[in-house]
């Protein structure tokens, strides 16, 4: 159990949009204190919802014996070599529409057809709103960026499945819960840190590291999904 938690938790840490929010909160206002809130919401959501999946859930199948903990590896595996060959072939990339021509003449007439700015959307104006408190620096808005970055994931979920169909005792769960939130948010943790010697040298840090994590191809993410898939598959494997 505890190495299949370790890999679907070090599969966490680099989560563009956790580790994107984690360089928000070193760029606002008291930067400490901020990370302090996001990481608070985080584990708020992530311990509390996983114990009360550990406690409600334990009497169903998937702890029961029906499902052990190598096959819940091994359909992990499987997924998550699917996973890779999309990304690699580029199954789901999205498809481009055609767009008009901007100089094209308009009701047969030459020329360029002069368009008046349209009205702000609804949507346009409650974008405008979130960058705004992103921008601020509410507490608020840092635990509940905390809590939304929280939310049960694929890979959440897998180590819930992990840890269920372990059989291990109460305590030895909540443990590997506990250390499951721990290492996805590490890279919320270590800055918290570091900040107290080097808060410049922490910012430019995190900004690069979030910065080559962008610049990565999906070729890139799905050698890391396979590898993952394939480690999965490996512990299944020696449990059957």
């Amino acid at each position: 159990m505890w190495t299949a938690v370790l890999v679907m938790g070090i599969a966490v840490i680099f989560e563009p949009i956790r580790l994107g929010l984690a360089v928000l909160m070193l760029n606002r206002p008291r930067p400490m204190l901020q990370l302090l809130a996001f990481l608070c919401g985080g584990f708020a959501m992530g311990v509390g919802l996983g114990l009360v999946v550990l406690f409600i859930f334990r009497s169903t199948p998937l702890v029961s014996g029906h499902v052990t903990m190598a096959k819940i590896q091994i359909a992990i595996g499987l997924l998550a070599l699917l996973v890779a060959v999309l990304l690699a072939t580029n199954v789901s990339s999205r498809k481009t529409g055609g767009r008009a021509p901007v100089d094209a003449p308009v009701g047969g007439n030459a020329g360029v057809a002069v368009m008046e700015p349209a009205p702000a959307s609804s949507l346009e104006k409650v974008s405008a709103r979130i960058r705004q408190l992103l921008q601020g620096d509410s507490l608020w808005v840092a635990g509940v960026s905390g809590l939304g970055t929280a939310l049960p994931s694929a890979n959440y979920l897998a180590a819930m499945a992990i840890i269920l169909a372990s059989g291990a005792a109460p305590a030895v769960q909540v443990q590997a819960l506990v250390v499951f939130n721990v290492l996805a948010f590490t890279l919320a943790e270590i800055p918290l840190v570091s900040y107290l010697a080097a808060p410049q040298k922490t910012r430019e840090c995190m900004a690069a590291l979030h910065e080559w994590l962008q610049s990565r191809s999906r070729r890139d993410a799905a050698a890391l999904v396979a590898v993952a898939g394939c480690a999965m598959l490996a512990l299944g494997g020696t449990g059957l």
